[in-house]
């Protein structure tokens, strides 16, 4: 009997306040909604759970995903492109996030990993070029360990010879930007005349001014087509 009477008062209300019934209907849905939906953020986002961040630069890349994994936290690596001569190949360098700080469980970890090597380029003409073209080349290039030593001759300024690495290397051989560059340089100590000095001079010039973009052209060619 009560239960008739319940529905009748239901039918009632249905009957004399349609609308009414049917906002109270839709509020109560989307309460029940937004609680179901709250529960699954919580569990996708892993609400509450946060975890401590190991520090692990300076570790190798092996051992550094060996702790990341015991502390349950995902990784990537962001760049492995740059070589730091100061850090072992293949080392971490650096991560983000930061060391001894709380995230999330599925935050990600990424990890700057040391180059196994120097990047290689295609070594440039050096000889009987100024030294100023010969050191625009190898900057641009990135060489930054580049000495100069001079000798008595006559041409003021031009490279005569060059090694790398203590050791001779041919024109558009690949080698590290990484190397120990040294070259020997005219000092215009010793005194000549004629027509050959005037020629060596203007050569100097010649190859300075004009032939400088065309060397930078030549040297991307050789490094593209022996890195393919």
């Amino acid at each position: 009997m009560t239960n008739k009477k319940k529905t009748n008062l239901l039918d009632q209300a249905r009957a004399k306040h349609p609308i009414l019934l049917n906002v109270a209907l839709m509020i109560v849905a989307a309460i029940a909604i937004g609680y179901i939906a709250l529960l699954f953020v919580d569990v996708f986002t892993s609400h509450g759970q946060e975890r401590h961040v190991p520090d692990v630069r300076n570790l190798t890349l092996e051992q550094a995903v060996a702790k990341l994994d015991a502390a349950g936290l995902k990784w990537d690596i962001s760049d492995s492109t740059n070589y730091d001569e100061s850090h072992r190949p293949g080392t971490v360098l650096d991560q983000d996030p930061k060391a001894d700080s709380y995230v999330k469980a599925i935050r990600t970890v990424y990890l700057k990993v040391n180059a196994m090597h120097a990047r290689m380029v295609a070594l440039p003409r050096l000889t009987d070029v100024s030294i100023r073209q010969g050191m625009a080349l190898l900057r641009s290039l990135g060489f930054k360990n580049v000495t100069i030593d001079s000798v008595a001759s006559p041409y003021k300024g031009l490279v005569l010879q060059y090694t790398i690495d203590g050791r001779h290397v041919a024109q558009g051989k690949m080698v590290g930007i990484n190397s120990a560059v040294r070259l020997t340089v005219g000092d215009g100590s010793i005194d000549i005349t004629g027509p050959d000095a005037i020629l060596d001079s203007a050569t100097i010039d010649s190859i300075e001014e004009q032939n400088y973009q065309a060397e930078l052209e030549r040297i991307a060619k050789e490094s593209r087509s022996n890195n393919d």
